[in-house]
This record gives structure tokens, sequence and C-alpha cells, in this order.
């Protein structure tokens, strides 16, 4: 699904109202209707506030206030800001049944209170994306009332107080539901944006879908049908051979663990064979754990790796379809020599992570020998160093460094941390919405970069691994939070929950991603 600055939501509406001829009055009737949908899932008839604003979000909330009369609702219309409306805004208060709507003038934050334990529910249509921090009163004393009410929030469009092209938040409505028209701003996607937004439904209201659909709005979150869409077929006269082996080069006498995780991901990722290539000192302990991989002489140092005879280097490559280089390794010259190696002699897809980064990092010139068959995926202290940048900088605009990065160094980006991203070289880049904080511990990135291997051996493009690869690592950690708390998940959990992420989206797999009524 693509994503929206609020500039490219406000040019799709426009030419939606005047080049395609839809009355914009048309397009508020239906966002507001929505809206109104979305309250009426979350408690029963009775009496809710729409707090609205002067602008087209304050129009949706008069047009949802309408809605909810006629299904039996008692609305109560706050114009926070004033009756003195303009354009569809107006029309849509004027159409609001006076019999049935209760419009309430509020001045201090004490009425607005007290107002509130009146009703049952809440919408925030005050001011959608028009919002831009810091908020003035009377907006911002509403939104602390709303948020303290403990009621159950729908937020129109976009929660008050939430920047929806930054992210930023220095105080915003924290919704129960977002009702988001059109497409998903790219500030929802921050955490402070997912935090404010709580469960989102993104209504197309009959928008055109080719402007939905804009093949140069290069921005897109990833789908969990989208996801399936990218699950590689597994024909039932099938054999190891068909899905490829992948060798995972990972590990050092410090790190057995690196290599044992990576070899689990790849595993898990329905890759034919796991071939594991890692130091002698380490390979007992690691082959215990890993009966089902099969392994190769490593050829070099007994404590970490180091370059290759001919002869290893040949018969490894002979028997990969795709190669993971890197977490565990250490930071020895004779580690970085066998980075570069592998980077100058291999030509099969490769994904490079962790210490193989810091080898060309260490090594500048090896940045010029990366190309679209490689797949990075640093963590936001390993891109601010490819980058020669700090990690505050990454940080700031996450979207803009993964794109830059991708184009720059011709290979794709894999930028973790929340919200992680995932750019190609042509530009297209997109959000992983899966994911909690079961994974902000040491090894998930190595069972996610054995995962996204095991998908390259598998034939999958090195985009499409990566983006594959992120969402199942991040659903397979939503499965298990689904059933306990991920205070306790261990990463080998989340390497054992691969298969049931796979089940979910293979139940998903060639259905609508909309499946709501009237969301398109």
């Amino acid at each position: 699904m693509k994503i929206v600055t609020p500039a490219e939501m406000r040019e799709i509406d426009r030419i939606t109202i005047q080049e395609r001829g839809i009355p914009g009055i048309e397009l508020m009737d239906r966002a507001g209707a929505a809206i109104a949908r979305g309250m009426a899932e979350l408690i029963e008839p009775g009496p809710v506030a729409i707090v609205c604003g002067k602008g087209n979000n304050g129009g949706d909330g008069f047009v949802a206030a309408r809605c909810l009369a006629y299904a039996g609702y008692h609305p109560v219309v706050i114009p926070l800001l004033g009756t003195e409306l303009k354009g569809d805004a107006k029309t849509a208060f004027e159409a609001m049944p006076n019999e049935r709507v209760l419009l309430r003038s509020i001045e201090t934050e004490e009425e607005f209170r007290a107002l509130l334990e009146e009703v049952d529910g809440v919408i925030d249509a005050i001011l959608g994306t028009g919002a831009s921090p810091p908020l003035r009163d009377p907006i911002s004393w509403a939104v602390r009332a709303m948020n303290e009410s403990g009621l159950p929030i729908v937020a129109a469009d976009v929660p008050t107080g939430l920047d929806s092209e930054t992210g930023e938040a220095d105080e915003a409505v924290r919704a129960a539901r977002t009702v988001t028209i059109g497409l998903p701003k790219l500030g929802m996607l921050s955490a402070a944006g997912v935090q404010a937004c709580g469960n989102v439904w993104v209504e197309a209201i009959q928008f055109p879908k080719d402007l939905l659909d804009n093949p140069e709005n290069k921005r897109n979150t990833l789908l969990p049908v989208e996801a399936a869409a990218l699950l590689p077929d597994r024909p039932l006269d099938s054999h190891k051979g068909t899905y490829g082996t992948v060798v995972v080069c990972a590990g050092s006498a410090a790190y057995p663990g690196a290599a044992t995780m990576c070899g689990l991901g790849a595993l898990r990722s329905g890759a034919g064979l796991v071939r594991m290539h890692v130091p002698d000192a380490i390979r007992p302990t690691v082959a215990g754990l890993l009966p089902e991989a099969i392994w190769s002489n490593a050829g070099h140092s007994a404590n970490h790796h180091g370059a290759l005879s001919d002869a290893t280097l040949a018969d490894l490559m002979a028997k990969s379809k795709a190669l993971l280089v890197g977490p565990g390794l250490g930071t020895a010259d004779e580690t970085a020599d066998f980075v570069e190696q592998l980077l100058l002699a291999c030509d099969q897809p490769m994904l490079l992570d962790a210490d193989a980064l810091n080898a060309i990092s260490m090594r500048r010139r090896l940045l010029d020998r990366l190309t679209s068959r490689h797949i990075i995926t640093p963590h936001p202290g390993e891109m601010a160093r490819l980058l020669g940048t700090d990690i505050a900088s990454v940080q700031k605009n996450r979207w803009r460094t993964a794109a830059e990065a991708a184009d720059r160094l011709g290979c794709v980006v894999l930028l973790k941390g929340y919200g992680t991203l995932v750019a190609e070289p042509a530009g297209q880049i997109v959000h992983i919405p899966s994911g909690n904080t079961a994974l902000a511990r040491g090894g998930s990135g190595d069972v996610l970069a054995g995962l996204i291997a095991g998908l390259l051996a598998q034939g999958m493009t090195p985009f499409d691994a990566a983006c594959l690869g992120a969402f199942v690592c991040g659903w397979a950690a939503d499965y298990l939070v689904r059933q306990r708390s991920a205070r306790g998940v261990i990463v080998r959990e989340i390497a054992d929950a691969i298969p049931y992420a796979f089940r979910e989206l293979e139940a998903v797999k060639g259905k609508t991603p909309f499946g709501r009524p009237g969301a398109r």
C-alpha cells in the first residue's frame, strides 16, 4: 500500500475534485460515514462527543455526527474553533439534523472535561493533516482532556497533534482507532505516530484507484496480503535442490551464538540446504545445535575466519545459491581479508551484515563493489559508519537515509530499527509494519539475516527477499507476543515461530487487502 505526504494527499484530493469531477462534499460524506462506522464498532448507541475544527477535518466530523444520529446515537458536536465555516465544511455543518444533534459551545477546559464525563466515546476531528507541533489552546487542553478521559477515541484522518509528514508529536491525541482517508500518511508510521493512531483503518472512499496507486510514488507499507503474495511457490514434485543451498559464513570463538542464530533463521526459511562455514573452534558447538545443517571445511584460523585457498573458495561457491556473510565474525584483519575475498570473488546473491559491514566501513574501497545482487542490513550505528555520518542524522529522517544509501551504494538496503525500511537502487522503499520489542535483543538480527539469505537461495530477488524476510521475522515476534509478554521471549523462540508466521501468511494469500465494506 502506498504511503503519502500530506501535500501528496491534497493533490490527490484536488485532482479528484477538479479534474475527475467528484464533488468535494461527496468525498466528505463518504469520509464522515467511514469515521462514524469506526466509532460504531467501538461503542453501543448512546451519547458520543464529536470535537470539530473549522476545516475539512471538522467537516468530516459534522458528517460523522449526522450518520451517528441516524444510527441511533446521541451526538454532541463541539465546534472547538467556532462556527465561522466555509466551503464543504459549512455545507456539512448545515446538513446536521438539529433535532438529533446537540451543538455545544465550550469555552474552558473544565467545561470540556465535564462534558466528557457524560459521553461514551469521542471523535477527534479538529486538525487532521493540518497539525504541526506545538499545539496551542484551546486545542492543547482539548487533546489533554480527551487523553485523560479514558474514553475510546476515534481520530478522523490523523490524530490531532501528530505532524503527518515528520511523525513528530509534542502532544497528540492517543486514539483507539484512526480512520485515515485515502492512504496512510508518512508521519503515522513513526513511533509517535503508531502510539497516537492506535488501530488504523484505511478508507479509500472511492478516490480513483490510479491516483492512489501512482507508480511515481515509491513509498509503500507492506500489508500481510502483499507479503503473502511474495511467498515462493512450493510445487508438489519439488526436492531439496528446488529450494537452493544457502552458505552461512558467520561466528567466531567469541560469538558462536551468532552462527547458530543465522543457521536457525536459514533453516526456517524453507531453503533446501543450509551449509555452515564456521571457524574450527566453534564447529562442534554449533553442529550440536544445528543437526539439520551441512558443513564445509573451514580452511582458516581455528578462532576466526580468514582468507580461503582458491580450492576452498571454489568449492564453497559451487555449492551455493546465496551467501550470508558477517554476523559474529569479529574485527581481526584476517576476517576483513575474508570478507573482501568473498565480495570480490562471489557472483551469487549475498547478504552482508554486522562485522561484514564493519569490514567494509574500514576498507571503504569495498563500497564500490556492492551491486544490486547484494543486501546490506545495517542498524543505525552501522549505517552511520557506512555513510560517514552520525546516528542522529540517520534517525532524523530514516526514509531519506535508506533511499539515499540504496542509491549511493547501488544495493538493497534494509535499515533496522523501529519502522524497518527496505530500499532498492531503483527508488522503491518499503516500510515493514510487523514486529515488536521482542526483537530488541541480541541475536534477532542474526535470525533475520539467515531468513533473508534462505529466501535468496530459493530464487527471490534481493529486494523481495529482504521485504518478505523482514516482514516474516517481525510477524513471528508478533505471533509470540499474542501469546505471552515480549519481555520473556528469547531469540531461538523467534526462529521457531517463523513457520507459524508463514502459515498465517499462507492463509491470507490471494485475498484482498481491504476486507471492510466501503474501504475499497
